[in-house]
């Protein structure tokens, strides 16, 4: 669990002077362990405020904290029910839910970066899936390094009604954090630098809640399933994904028969030619399949390129080899996980 967008309702109208001072009053609302938990994002109308809230800053005042239990939900939502009872609001609105599935790199050797082809396959299924929605990347300029990748089911990313933003969250929390906090988050979480976080959002549509009725309201229960849903059909659907691998690797195979009509092979070149087209070492080991008949020949040449192309990952720190193992893990990790 991450973060919730809200909209509160009074229970009469409110003058820019006392919007004021609810802003002040509830962003410096603090929780038990002493950390202020929630932003006043706008005023909507003379009635109304937008507030977002994030869960883990209530536990340990950042985001590098996990939130593992419903438990800690409703400790966070009875805490701010109870401080913005004494304005008089009436009902709350639940307007957006974001929900965090942290992925830890396993390989010492590889980061964020290294998962760059996995994205790739990931924003072709869901351009698949959701041709009107955007995909977008950004990266550093100088290194050309990823930081933030955007799946959108909107041209508009602001106008999502569903989005995945897959981000480096150690990058995240430099930019956010002062040199000292930092270094006592990675001393306390030093998995931080692992961290791929994979954050599924969603626009709520709903009737309001009571006060008093919100802070029960299991949200896990509620959206988990559905945002698992959301990554798992719209990145990680293996019927698109192996339909990918078949129609690549005849692509391949074509680039091959052409470049052997040539001349005499060059493997080292082909691939370097052509890297960027390869999303797998197994789509450009069926590739050679189709177009080596003889078995000898054939087995010869798959043993120099996977020669080649694993020295290409390690020496770039790009995962190449095996992507579509990482794919299933990742999906695996989706799949089963849970917050009890």
């Amino acid at each position: 669990m991450d973060t919730i967008q809200v909209k509160l309702v009074l229970n009469r109208k409110m003058g820019i002077e006392e919007f004021k001072c609810i802003e002040r009053y509830i962003n410096n609302i603090r929780s038990p362990h002493g950390h202020t938990f929630c932003d006043v994002l706008d005023l909507r109308d003379e009635y109304s405020i937008g507030v977002k809230i994030s869960y883990p800053r209530y536990f340990y005042g950042n985001n590098v904290y996990l939130i593992t239990t419903s438990m800690e939900c409703f400790q966070v939502q009875n805490t701010f029910c109870e401080e913005i009872k004494t304005w008089g609001f009436k009902e709350i609105f639940l307007e957006r839910v974001d929900i965090p599935f942290t992925y830890i790199i396993d390989d010492p050797y590889m980061d964020f970066n290294s998962y760059n082809r996995i994205y790739c396959l990931m924003a072709i299924v869901h351009e698949e899936k959701k041709k009107r929605g955007t995909r977008k990347m950004y990266s550093d300029i100088l290194s050309q390094n990823s930081e933030t990748l955007i799946y959108a089911d909107s041209k508009t990313i602001s106008a999502y009604n569903e989005k995945v933003t897959i981000y480096n969250q150690f990058l995240n929390m430099q930019s956010k954090l002062d040199e000292d906090t930092l270094n006592v988050s990675i001393k306390e979480y030093p998995d931080l630098k692992q961290r791929i976080r994979i954050e599924a959002s969603k626009r709520i549509r709903r009737n309001p809640f009571t006060i008093d009725n919100f802070k029960m309201f299991d949200i896990i229960i509620h959206y988990l399933p559905q945002l698992k849903k959301t990554i798992l059909d719209n990145l990680l659907d293996f019927e698109i994904i192996d339909n990918i691998y078949d129609i690549e690797a005849i692509n391949l195979g074509q680039l091959l028969y052409k470049a052997k009509e040539l001349s005499k092979i060059n493997y080292e070149v082909f691939i370097l030619q052509n890297i960027s087209r390869i999303y797998d070492y197994e789509i450009l080991r069926r590739a050679l399949g189709m177009t080596i008949e003889n078995i000898k020949t054939r087995e010869s040449a798959v043993t120099v390129v996977r020669r080649i192309l694993n020295n290409y990952s390690l020496e770039n720190h790009i995962i190449i080899m095996d992507v579509y193992s990482k794919l299933k893990e990742i999906e695996n990790y989706i799949k089963n996980f849970q917050i009890v």
